[in-house]
């Protein structure tokens, strides 16, 4: 069952880990953030150690019968460690966060250090790899090794589904609320593994065995795992997803404004913000899509600009009354008007007619509140969805706006 669970519970580590990398860099001053990222790499290696094929590649290359054992339950006391280091962060102020984080981590350190010399105490024998506890059951050194292990074990998933609960119900996102309630079903069921073990503790005194519960306790550490993990992917796996959703909205509006902004350059080229003259070790910057949009709503803003004094009054009533005809209200109205006072502004420009003063007017959606950075791109897509599907090209274009 071991060899069956394990590789699975390895590969949901593995993925997990490598999601978490992604923001690393953002977040690298992020102590429950770095904690994190720790609880999956530890929580990977301790199911390699674990693993048949490995566990006899390190007794066959370090010549010490089952190393693998102290190495993959040290891996899993520190992981414990470093998930209450993750909740104490999140739900305690940093200056209390630091000082309970160096105790959990300390306290994981002395554990580790207890099991490794009450492990060296044992007697070497072949590998077991399979049958391990089950072998040693009626070893007095193994049965102080197993009871300082499983109370660590156990003590530590009983805080951990205690913490998550408690902070769960104070989280005010739901995807965190959501995955800290998964982590704690998933610390509840790793309590049948602590259960088997202890048990294991009191039939070697005993002279007995539970070898018919061996399965039972390694499906319930690596089902109760394997949700401890998912569950602390919950909320980086939403965050991701929001800004890759983000990001689409971002190339989708790129490409959307590209009418509005051929309809401004092909009568005011000076528009274009020059990047020829920046850098070349910063221009890498302007190959970003955030920095191309942005570039880009700027630009469509200098072109209402230049077209402003040329907006006639006379054309936005008469473009506010055919569109309220067809329904049109709100700022959907506004936007059409505005589409219609651009493409008049464009050609009165090129025509250099000037509307006499007195006949002057503001664009229509000139009072449209923007105070969201993307509030500004909305309100452009929705005066670039009213132009022409077809807008006016100068042969130039393409060229400048790639």
């Amino acid at each position: 069952m071991k060899d069956l669970l394990h590789p699975i519970s390895l590969v949901t580590a593995a993925l997990g880990f490598l999601c978490l990398m992604r923001d690393v860099p953002t977040r690298r001053r992020d102590p429950a953030s770095t904690a994190l990222v720790a609880v999956f790499l530890l929580s990977g290696l301790s199911f390699l150690f674990s693993i048949t094929p490995m566990w006899e590649y390190f007794d066959r290359e370090l010549g010490t019968v089952n190393l693998s054992v102290p190495l993959a339950q040290g891996c899993v006391i520190a992981l414990l460690a470093c998930q209450q280091v993750v909740l104490t962060y999140w739900g305690s102020p940093p200056e209390v966060a630091r000082r309970r984080s160096r105790r959990w981590l300390g306290a994981g350190l002395a554990v580790i250090a207890g099991l490794l010399v009450l492990f060296a105490l044992l007697t070497p024998n072949a590998p077991h790899p399979n049958d391990f506890t089950l072998y040693y059951a009626h070893d007095d050194w193994y049965a102080a090794y197993l009871t300082l292990y499983v109370t660590a074990y156990t003590i530590g998933e009983l805080f951990l589904a205690r913490a998550c609960w408690s902070l769960a119900r104070r989280s005010t996102r739901g995807s965190v609320r959501f995955g800290l309630r998964v982590v704690a079903l998933g610390a509840t069921v790793t309590l049948g593994y602590s259960a088997v073990r202890i048990s294991n503790v009191i039939a070697g005194a005993f002279d007995a065995s539970l070898t018919a519960w061996e399965s039972f306790a390694w499906t319930c550490g690596d089902v109760g795992a394997m949700l401890t993990l998912i569950g602390w992917l919950v909320p980086t796996i939403s965050d991701q997803a929001q800004s890759l959703q983000y990001r689409v909205k971002q190339y989708r509006s790129y490409y959307k404004l590209r009418p509005l902004w051929l309809a401004f350059y092909s009568e005011a080229p000076e528009i274009a913000l020059p990047i020829d003259r920046v850098d070349p070790a910063q221009r890498r910057r302007f190959r970003g899509i955030a920095i191309k949009l942005y570039r880009r709503a700027v630009e469509i803003r200098d072109g209402r600009f230049v077209i402003r004094q040329y907006l006639d009054a006379e054309v936005r009533q008469t473009s506010a009354a055919h569109h309220r005809a067809r329904g049109l209200h709100g700022q959907d109205l506004l936007a059409a008007v505005t589409a219609d006072q651009i493409l008049a502004g464009i050609a009165a420009r090129a025509d250099g007619s000037r509307p006499a003063p007195e006949q002057l007017t503001e664009f229509a959606d000139a009072e449209r509140q923007t105070s969201r950075p993307m509030d500004d791109i909305d309100a452009l897509l929705d005066v670039a969805s009213h132009l022409p599907r077809q807008p006016v090209r100068a042969p130039h274009l393409e060229r400048v706006s790639a």
